[in-house]
């Protein structure tokens, strides 16, 4: 049976009303937002990486900072930073997937820069193909960017929830009085 969705309407409820809240966001405005943020800071991040330091140097750093070979600090303040954005995401849309799609997005975009990269394989040339470098980026925005996300998505919660509760101080908390 086809999905019909006057028959939310008549009920007075909407399809992202239907989804888990922690899900999509109680905010779906917010979410959309958000996603396109991802899309966009995606991009921004392939263009960067792309045409600065590359993909291969970036994954460099990356393993020998998590193998212990060698700590490089930027790594550790970029993956910070990331979980903050994400942290502030989660907190304003209340959203796993809109969090997730945001600190994704890093990853996602450094593994689009391998695009038109020429590497060789034995005896010959092989160039990165749009395909192949979707894939590495969605393979590194899962293996990754979902970690990070799952982190980003708990610390902003627990933030909101802490600052809603009003945890015994005097200050307000992070959403507007309503009149």
């Amino acid at each position: 049976m086809p999905f019909d969705g006057s028959r939310l309407r008549k009920r007075g409820r909407s399809l992202v009303s239907v989804v888990s809240p922690w899900l999509v966001g109680r905010r779906p405005a917010a979410s959309l937002a958000v996603g396109v943020l991802a899309a966009v800071l995606a991009l921004a991040v392939a263009a960067g990486v792309g045409t600065t330091i590359g993909s291969d140097h970036v994954a460099d750093l990356v393993v020998e900072t998590w193998t212990g070979a060698e700590l490089h600090v930027e790594v550790v303040a970029a993956t910070c930073l990331v979980v903050a954005i994400g942290a502030v995401s989660a907190a304003v849309t209340r959203g796993l997937v809109p969090t997730f799609a945001l600190v994704a997005s890093v990853p996602f975009g450094v593994g689009l820069a391998r695009y038109g990269i020429e590497y060789t394989v034995g005896h010959m040339t092989v160039v990165v193909s749009l395909s192949e470098a979707f894939a590495d980026g969605a393979g590194a925005a899962i293996v990754i960017g979902l970690p990070l996300a799952v982190v980003s998505y708990l610390v902003g919660v627990s933030v909101r929830r802490a600052a809603d509760s009003d945890g015994g101080s005097s200050g307000p908390g992070l959403h507007t009085l309503r009149t």
